[in-house]
């Protein structure tokens, strides 16, 4: 496992946001008001205070989840959606995020955080996706909210900024294959030795490194980046005939998604009869092109990924798109990964008030750990979908039983708070210890993020434990929901990531599994991954040892229990297009 260390009053709010960073949009169309279906449904219009609003709705009510929905969808875009705070208007490239003043939560002058990383491209690119489709293709509970994402005109421009980025990266530093290390969004300053501010010209994305260090490529994140890609290349193609544009873009698109498939294996394959996937490829010379070189790569600090989370999303597309041509018996080499994935694989009991549930044991049992389920279609499969259910199960239960205010996910600390990173700044060790590999550091940072995975198998409950979570102290900001808070309410993160914010969003709209379905349909390869997938749980979760893994089946949530949440009036953000109380 890799340690992780990212409407009306849209406008006014949004330009707030980037005259405060000092860059002024090229074009209105990211700041445009987004017109919902049924207005009324938004609790006050601009004012991203709205989770109050909510408290004590029935969450089983359909119209009640989707009205929640388009509150949060109209204010989350104004950090997803908008050039300046998310992404860079020139490349149209991700930064991870930006810092807010603790005290109003305006974005910090100098806050900009002006990198980022393939598993933030991951996001930003499934987003775009999912905007794309068309509605016929979208289940009738998102399709009203897809508005709410990007119009077509700026998912198609950032796509064709994004994709020029990745070309350009590419023609220059061949070596990495089409993937992506840490980066710089706007380009590297020579002059600062950091990543290019807003008020230096672009150039052009830049490895974020120091000249000293090794330069390296991360798989896990690189994985997400591929599948988010894929499901890209899904939408786009089935829309190629509409028009020059899109027909050019899922081109290129698919060049791109090639590009990885043809490297994947000398990139991040630790070579023949190891059976092993490097976590973090080192590069010796950035200008060997990676498909005609299988040397280049190499494992320089012995680190692999063989996990059944995150870091399972490269080891899935080298299986079923790697180019194996370089090896005698491609099929044992592939094998012998599974084989060795599979014994990492554990079981583990949590027994609730009136049953004992078996669920897969995690690393530190933290809700990033779950980011495959948001992008492959791993809850199409029964048993792993009812595995899933279960650690779901045990997650929301725990915060009742320990009366916490929210869930536990790898976050950026609160001010004031010591976590384990070399820093202190990043919380990895966040979960349940009798559920963890790990040592766990604390439960006493939360995360609205935390409620992913939960949104996915029951978004009733999902949606009820973000909304709470919502309701903490300076939880909601003028750009979305906040990092992280403490339990007792006092500190927060005053910050906004990709990872935080966006994970939640990909949730509420299914994820992008049955994009993902659809293209490995086409290709030959659902049976492949259904097959690896469900032999490498079936071994260890077979239902004759478990009893139908403990679980009934249902798919039925823990409500958060009914209690007063910390109340500190003060310390709400005075500028969030909110009306005065």
């Amino acid at each position: 496992m890799l340690a992780r260390i990212g409407l009306g009053g849209l406008a006014l709010v949004v330009t707030a946001a980037v005259l405060f960073l000092g860059f002024e949009p090229k074009s209105d169309t990211f700041l445009a008001p987004r017109r919902l279906s049924s207005p009324g449904s938004l609790v006050s219009d601009g004012c991203c205070q709205f989770a109050d609003h909510f408290q004590g709705v029935n969450w089983y009510d359909a119209n009640v989840r989707s009205d929640f929905l388009k509150n949060v969808l109209s204010v989350e875009r104004r950090f997803f959606a908008a050039p300046g705070a998310a992404f860079d208007a020139d490349s149209g490239m991700t930064y991870d995020g930006t810092s807010l003043d603790l005290t109003t939560g305006d974005v910090q002058p100098e806050g900009l955080r002006l990198f980022s990383a393939p598993s933030k491209e991951s996001l930003h690119i499934s987003l775009l996706a999912l905007a794309l489709q068309k509605p016929e293709d979208v289940l009738p509970e998102h399709s009203q909210l897809l508005s709410l994402l990007y119009s077509q005109d700026e998912a198609l421009d950032i796509l064709e900024k994004k994709v020029s980025s990745l070309e350009d990266f590419d023609r220059r530093f061949p070596a990495f294959g089409g993937y992506l290390p840490w980066f710089c969004s706007r380009g590297y300053s020579q002059k600062t030795g950091n990543c290019k501010g807003l008020d230096e010209s672009f150039s052009y994305i830049e490895p974020k490194t120091d000249p000293s260090e090794k330069i390296s490529l991360p798989a896990l994140d690189n994985g997400q980046m591929a599948w988010a890609i894929t499901a890209l290349v899904q939408v786009l193609g089935k829309r190629r005939d509409e028009s020059s544009q899109i027909q050019s873009l899922a081109q290129r698109w698919e060049q791109r998604l090639q590009r990885m498939k043809d490297t994947a294996v000398n990139l991040f394959y630790d070579g023949p009869g190891t059976g092993t996937v490097r976590a973090i490829a080192t590069l010796k010379d950035v200008h060997v092109d990676a498909a005609k070189n299988a040397s280049n790569a190499y494992n320089a600090e012995n680190y692999v990924l063989w996990d059944p989370f995150e870091g399972e999303m490269i080891v899935v597309f080298l299986d079923i798109f790697g180019n194996w041509s370089n090896y005698t018996d491609s099929q044992a080499e592939k094998d012998k990964i599974w084989n060795i994935k599979q014994q990492h694989v554990a079981a583990v009991e949590f027994n609730a008030s009136d049953k004992t549930f078996v669920i897969q044991q995690g690393f530190w049992f933290s809700s990033h750990e779950q980011w495959k389920i948001l992008q492959l279609p791993y809850l199409e499969i029964p048993l792993v979908r009812q595995l899933f259910t279960n650690g779901e199960m045990a997650r929301l239960t725990f915060s009742n039983e320990q009366q916490l205010n929210g869930l536990l996910a790898s976050v950026n600390a609160p001010i004031g708070f010591q976590c384990d990173s070399a820093q202190g700044y990043y919380c990895s060790a966040l979960g349940i210890q009798s559920l963890a590999e790990q040592p766990i550091w604390t439960d006493s940072v939360l995360t609205p993020y935390g409620a992913f995975p939960s949104i996915l198998i029951d978004p009733a409950a999902g949606l009820a434990w973000y909304q709470q979570m919502l309701r903490m102290p300076r939880a909601q900001t003028a750009l979305g929901s906040i990092e992280s808070f403490t339990q007792n309410g006092q500190e927060v993160a005053p910050i906004v990531t990709w990872d935080a914010k966006a994970t939640s969003v990909l949730a509420m709209l299914g994820g992008t599994g049955k994009l993902v379905r659809d293209h490995l349909q086409q290709s030959s390869g659902m049976d492949n991954f259904v097959n690896r997938v469900q032999n490498m749980y079936a071994k260890i979760f077979d239902p004759e040892l478990h009893g139908e893994l403990g679980g009934s089946g249902s798919t039925v949530l823990p409500m958060p229990s009914e209690k007063a949440l910390p109340s500190d009036p003060a310390a709400s953000y005075a500028k969030c297009g909110c009306p005065s109380r």
